[in-house]
């Protein structure tokens, strides 16, 4: 399969490859063409590798017999597939034999055998290993997840080999990495995640390109709706089937419970992203400057959108940004609205830094209307709350300070916050777009005016601000929980009814002023998480008579309803199965960020979420993935 590969190679470990050997342009366009010509015999050569295989070398001579099936395609068949069944083998040989190496992202060695065994795990189909397996094979190498979005157009550009290409996707990236084609047709999903104590953030995953949002605004196209809109309707269309699914499962009326919420893309909701950008560089331009400064992207005031509202002029937005800001911010309000009627959240997703403060400032507007607290006799009031949650990235040397001033305004004005943390998936990206203008004075789509770029520059400073975050965040919705949870609770805040098995309802009263999504990958965050629930007595602690186990925690609905961890769809799945097992609760702790669309539509997102994702793919992720489902897939072959 991988020509390129197997060229470069020679025998060397991948770490061996990924330090001395960069694929060169034409080992990667060898790989793009071998690859259209095994699509459309990978299920064939997965069988075989199922039914056939009994030891790692039997697994390198699979390709020789292949070719010997198809002689037309002899020569090609051998060296392409076999040497893509000679790495798999050779990883599976890894993954089976080889002593594996401790990365501080993973738990250590026992706890990876425990939760192999566990039933979660066991349920995945053997068909499904095996494709996580070579996915995660191909993600081991960064030079092919660089050269994947170039790649993908030019195969997708020949009329024969698109349709091989669309179908080698198909079964392997788009079935790893996306829930389904549509919001209905993740419904089935959507239940064994339920099942399994697990909830779902909807993301519709169209990438919105200028060329195609252009054309279809000419006149030829007037009857065809803009992609951007056809985006916001969808957005719309998936929080009606959150809303269903969520109705079915814990009621239409009840509040607690609903872990069904829907991701929002700004860049996606305009014809042309540049008009973020613009916005941004005005806001740094007339906003107030804080003290303390914070770093950029600094953060929102409510005086940030005023150009919209006013006939002012400014020397960075043109008339076509205006309008196109306005139908933003309108068509935002429309998602808003629909969600607050059926009682969905929604969770604003950050982007790069050039676009934030655009995005924070459409948020701020955001939260101050939906997440506002209100009578109780008001009709309007929102059956979720927050409604409206912000993304807040570790990454960022603004965010400690961004996220206290966040909690301020929000108490100050009478909202409640909702926040997602995350570490951030751009790293690389910021940090050449800084360089470019500081250091070379070249053009680029940075627009900091700092000295220093806007993220941390180790990936320790990461983990030691997202940290921080963590205790920061725990200790408020502890200090929510102290105001608002009745005197019949336990200090632990696990109510009397919890005990009898009875689900206590949320009191119109009790509506959290702060929500938490903790979006992480990271095994060492993830614990410090669930230890500071206990630690801050939001959680009990159970099975301590069993010096071996970790203890089980069982957390309130009151606690549950502010506090919530998430991984990506496709990603981790042991990770989150560690959390089912690790928690007791009516509704689900964990939730999945499942994206979907079409595979045409996800192609381009695919492509570039593999490239903002190699910070998550990278320090030996996807090869701990890789091994993970080496070793599941040795369990059930050799028992």
């Amino acid at each position: 399969m991988i020509l390129a590969i197997q060229d470069v190679t020679c025998g060397r470990s991948p770490e061996f490859i990924n330090q001395f050997h960069p694929l060169s342009t034409c080992h990667l366009f060898s790989f793009a063409i071998s690859i259209t010509f095994e699509a459309s015999m990978f299920t064939l050569t997965r069988q075989i590798a199922l039914r056939r295989v009994y030891s790692p070398h039997l697994v390198a001579s699979l390709g020789q017999r292949h070719a010997g099936h198809y002689a037309p395609s002899r020569r090609f068949s051998f060296s392409s597939l076999g040497g893509t069944l000679a790495l798999v083998g050779a990883g599976l040989s890894t993954a089976f034999f080889v002593e594996r190496t401790v990365h501080a992202d993973f738990p250590p060695a026992q706890k990876i055998i425990d939760s192999r065994n566990s039933d979660a795990n066991n349920a995945t189909p053997l068909s499904s290993l095996v494709r996580a397996y070579i996915v995660y094979t191909m993600c081991s190498f960064p030079p092919l997840v660089d050269a994947a979005p170039k790649l993908l157009e030019v195969l997708t550009s020949i009329p024969v080999i698109r349709n091989i290409t669309e179908t080698f996707v198909r079964v392997t990236f788009f079935d790893q990495f996306v829930g389904g084609e549509t919001a209905q047709g993740t419904l089935p999903l959507l239940h064994s995640f339920r099942e399994a104590n697990k909830g779902v953030l909807f993301a519709y995953s169209i990438e919105v390109d200028a060329n195609e949002a252009n054309a279809s605004n000419s006149p030829s196209k007037k009857k065809r709706q803009p992609i951007h809109k056809r985006c916001v309707d969808e957005m719309i269309r998936s929080v009606d089937v959150a809303a269903d699914f969520e109705d079915s499962i814990v009621g239409r009326h009840t509040h607690d419970g609903r872990r069904t919420w829907v991701a929002i893309k700004m860049t996606a909701l305009l014809p042309d992203a540049q008009s973020l950008i613009a916005l941004s560089s005005h806001i740094l331009a007339t906003r107030p400057q804080a003290e303390p400064s914070i770093p950029f992207p600094g953060c929102s005031y409510p005086t940030d959108l005023n150009i919209l509202d006013t006939d002012s002029s400014s020397r960075f937005l043109n008339d076509k940004d205006i309008v196109s800001l306005r139908e933003l911010h309108s068509d935002l309000r429309r998602i808003c609205l629909r969600a607050r009627e059926r009682g969905v959240k929604l969770i604003i997703d950050a982007e790069y830094s050039w676009y934030q403060p655009a995005i924070d400032a459409m948020q701020l507007a955001l939260m101050r209307e939906f997440n506002k607290v209100v009578s109780q006799n008001d009709e309007s009031r929102p059956a979720v709350q927050p409604l409206i949650y912000g993304t807040f990235q570790a990454y960022l040397r603004r965010t400690p300070l961004h996220l206290a001033q966040s909690y301020r305004d929000a108490q100050a004005n009478n909202y409640k916050l909702g926040v997602k943390l995350v570490r951030g998936a751009y790293h690389p990206h910021e940090v050449l777009a800084h360089e470019a203008v500081r250091l070379h004075g070249q053009h680029s789509l940075s627009i900091s005016p700092d000295e220093l770029p806007p993220v941390w520059t180790t990936k320790s400073e990461t983990d030691r601000c997202y940290d921080e975050c963590v205790k920061l965040l725990v200790g408020w919705v502890k200090e929510d929980l102290r105001r608002s949870t009745s005197t019949t609770s336990t200090s632990l805040g696990i109510s009397i009814a919890s005990w009898f098995g009875k689900k206590d309802k949320l009191k119109q009263s009790d509506y959290p002023n702060i929500g938490v999504l903790f979006g992480t990958h990271n095994w060492s965050s993830v614990k410090l998480i669930l230890n500071e629930l206990v630690t801050n007595g939001l959680a009990a602690t159970e099975n301590l008579g069993n010096q071996e186990e970790e203890p089980t925690l069982r957390l309130d609905d009151e606690v549950t309803e502010r506090v919530t961890l998430g991984q990506l769809y496709g990603m981790s799945d042991e990770l989150t199965s560690y959390i089912v097992r690790r928690t007791h609760s009516n509704s689900p702790m964990v939730i999945k960020y499942v994206p979907y669309g079409t595979l045409s539509e996800t192609i381009p997102y695919l492509s570039r979420r593999a490239i903002e994702n190699k910070s998550v793919l990278g320090d030996g992720h996807a090869s701990e993935e890789r091994a993970r489902a080496g070793r599941e897939i040795r369990t059930r072959i050799f028992g």
